[in-house]
């Protein structure tokens, strides 16, 4: 075992800090307002009529030093949308017209 691997073995073994900011316990609720596309203030107004003390500065600090992780919100969407293949068939040939043999290409006046 190398030097680095004990320093890493010790560093897993160490006990996590407390949370730092009040907001920490509330991470999931806040995380799904946003999701909801709630504001700033509204968040904090959510979180004032539940007992939890806080301003919307503070919510707003505490976004930013939280970053939202990447979803792949497209195959989500994708997914809970298009549930049948009829619907998924009337979308292909909407956006792909060139499937539906009565189409034809428009001509534009172009000069």
């Amino acid at each position: 075992m190398t030097d680095t691997d004990k320093i890493l073995d010790e560093a897993r073994r160490q006990e996590p800090d407390p949370p730092r900011s009040k907001l920490d316990d509330y991470a999931e609720i806040i995380w799904e307002l946003r999701r909801k596309r709630k504001r700033i203030c509204a968040i904090a107004d959510f979180l004032v009529g539940h007992g939890v003390r806080v301003g919307k500065s503070t919510v707003a600090r505490w976004l930013k030093a939280h970053p939202a992780a990447k979803t792949d919100t497209t195959s989500r969407q994708l997914s809970t949308v298009l549930v049948n293949p009829e619907e998924q068939e009337r979308a292909k040939n909407f956006f792909d017209p060139s499937t539906d043999s009565n189409h034809e290409p428009k001509k534009y006046n172009l000069r």
